[in-house]
């Protein structure tokens, strides 16, 4: 009886456990839940550099990812994203693409019956020359700068092929570059060399001839005295391109080509373009000037002799490297800085004519004193020359200027003082400056205070016997016209009647205005206008080109108009009077 219901027993559970397995078994059949299929993305964009994006695939199940790319486009495998089972991600990198031209693939994306595309695009180099650029390009002796026009979306690198071939970037625009090529002149036989584009691994070459120097070709004819007898008034372009940061950092205006060529209307002949060397270095070890500061430079002379002026350019106060420390003597890390500065503006700008001078200083010991110095000032100035004629061309005959000691007339007329040895004959001048008397010209607040470290006297205002203001203060009381033709008269007998020119490098009467105290503006203008006429004129009696400082009170310096007339009437009026003695 037991055993019967055992069998029955079992039997039931068998039958019921078939039931049950049945009945899962058509559980598992049925159709999974739809889950829309979706991409965060149908399109992606690299750039040429390449890099990594991320898509979401949102699906039933674990998705599958190819791609046709024929390039190294590496795709990632998905991997599920939180806890419902539909969300999938991957990568998609693109490695950087040196071609020139963009590229493109697709990823397909499949999950069971489900699929997706991505289209995939990346940039290229998208370098190429333009139309109007120049592949190569012939140069004249002198030297000189050509354009190069490019178009790339990628950095880029600039390699020319040799030292005398430099590059800077005049402008860049989106995908579009324009770049200068400059060729130094050349001073031996002809020469090739070429410049080299790479970006992204895409390159261009531009070619690069130079001919060969001919003396015969290039106007070194003049020397020291014609060159000066050919020079009727000169002018500063002062507090401008010698500031010791950058140009037009002491409220002046970048020169421009409008200002060059109003001095040229007014009569100037001569620019003398003060600068500043040793803020604009880009390897102190080496002292590298900076390409860019001598493309500038070599700008603005280029403006000036265009103009068919005559041009000086000179090493300024420029922090006061040199300048400064002539009382401590000579110094051999100054000494190669000169020589070094030297060697590099010479270079640069030797393709010029007569019509460009040098000048190798401009106050020596003005700020310090020369006590102790003076032989620091000859050995910088040897230096200076022997730089300059180094570099051949037409450096080998250019007329050279140095600075008496502080520019002022009583050092230079010493017999202690002495001009460097130079290998070619009658090419060098003398300099000194002009601003007595210096209450008159210099002093901008009078005052009366007691403090013997001051200036113990009022600021002047009247200058010459005529314009006097009876019973003044305001009235000079030395430095009148006798002082001056005296002090110009011994540079004529040291200097200018042994054939050695002079160049008055700078003199000038400050602009005064109605705020002045108890000033008659009437009067002083007359006499500043006097002062002006006779310190010009007596400057070219005796042998001594005179370049007036300015700073932008009697000429605008945006367009090169005349600020204030009477000033500068005064100067031409003493520059037709003036007879140089040569």
């Amino acid at each position: 009886m037991k055993n019967i219901k055992l069998k029955f027993l079992s039997a039931l559970f068998a039958i019921l456990s078939i039931g049950v397995l049945s009945a899962c078994g058509d559980d598992n059949n049925d159709p999974a839940p739809s889950i829309d299929f979706k991409l965060s993305a149908t399109e992606v964009d690299f750039k040429q550099g390449g890099g990594d994006r991320e898509i979401t695939v949102q699906c039933s199940s674990a998705p599958e990812v190819t791609t046709d790319a024929s390039w190294a486009l590496t795709l990632g495998k998905p991997a599920a994203v939180g806890s419902k089972g539909n969300l999938y991600k991957f990568t998609v990198s693109a490695p950087v693409n040196d071609a020139t031209d963009p590229r493109t693939a697709t990823v397909t994306v499949k999950a069971g019956s489900q699929s997706g595309t991505v289209k995939i695009t990346q940039a290229g180099t998208g370098f190429k020359l333009t139309e109007d650029a120049v592949s190569s390009t012939q140069f004249a002796m002198g030297g000189g700068a050509a354009t190069v026009k490019f178009v790339t979306l990628s950095d880029y690198t600039v390699t020319p092929s040799a030292s005398w071939i430099t590059t800077t970037e005049e402008s860049k625009a989106d995908d579009a570059v324009t770049l200068r090529v400059n060729v130094a002149p050349n001073t031996g036989e002809a020469r090739e060399g070429s410049v080299t584009i790479d970006a992204g691994g895409s390159t261009a070459t531009v070619t690069v001839k130079q001919d060969a120097y001919d003396a015969s070709a290039v106007n070194m004819s003049s020397n020291a005295r014609q060159l000066a007898a050919k020079i009727y008034a000169g002018v500063n372009i002062g507090n401008t391109m010698e500031t010791p940061d950058k140009e037009a950092s002491w409220n002046c205006p970048r020169v421009n080509r409008d200002y060059i060529r109003g001095l040229k209307a007014m009569g100037f002949n001569a620019v003398r373009v003060p600068c500043a060397w040793d803020s604009h270095v880009t390897d102190k070890a080496n002292n590298t000037i900076d390409p860019a500061w001598l493309d500038r430079v070599d700008e603005v002379v280029s403006w000036i002799v265009d103009e068919g002026m005559y041009a000086i350019v000179n090493i300024h106060w420029d922090g006061g490297w040199l300048e400064d420390n002539i009382n401590k003597g000579y110094q051999e890390s100054i000494n190669k800085k000169q020589h070094d500065y030297w060697t590099q503006i010479a270079t640069r700008l030797n393709g010029y004519d007569e019509h460009l001078l040098f000048a190798g200083m401009n106050e020596p010991g003005m700020n310090g004193g020369i006590s102790g110095g003076l032989d620091a000032i000859m050995k910088y100035q040897q230096t200076f020359v022997d730089a300059v004629r180094a570099t051949g061309g037409n450096n080998a005959v250019r007329v050279l200027i140095n600075q008496g000691p502080s520019t002022n007339i009583d050092e230079t007329v010493k017999a202690s003082y002495k001009l460097p040895t130079d290998k070619v004959a009658d090419r060098q001048m003398v300099e000194i400056h002009m601003y007595d008397p210096s209450d008159y010209t210099i002093l901008e607040k009078g005052r009366k205070d007691g403090n013997a470290d001051a200036w113990a006297d009022y600021a002047k205002y009247y200058w010459g016997s005529e314009f006097h203001l009876p019973g003044s203060v305001r009235n000079t009381t030395w430095g009148n016209e006798s002082d001056i033709e005296k002090q110009l008269k011994k540079m004529y007998n040291t200097y200018a009647s042994k054939g050695i020119p002079v160049i008055m490098g700078e003199y000038a009467c400050q602009v005064r205005d109605a705020s002045a105290p108890d000033i008659d503006m009437e009067r002083f203008e007359k006499s500043r206008a006097y002062w002006t006429r006779f310190v010009t004129k007596t400057a070219k009696d005796n042998g001594c080109v005179p370049f007036y400082w300015e700073t932008g009170g009697d000429i605008n310096r945006t367009n090169g108009s005349v600020r204030l007339k009477y000033a500068i009437d005064g100067l031409m009026q003493g520059a037709s009077e003036g007879i140089y003695p040569f």
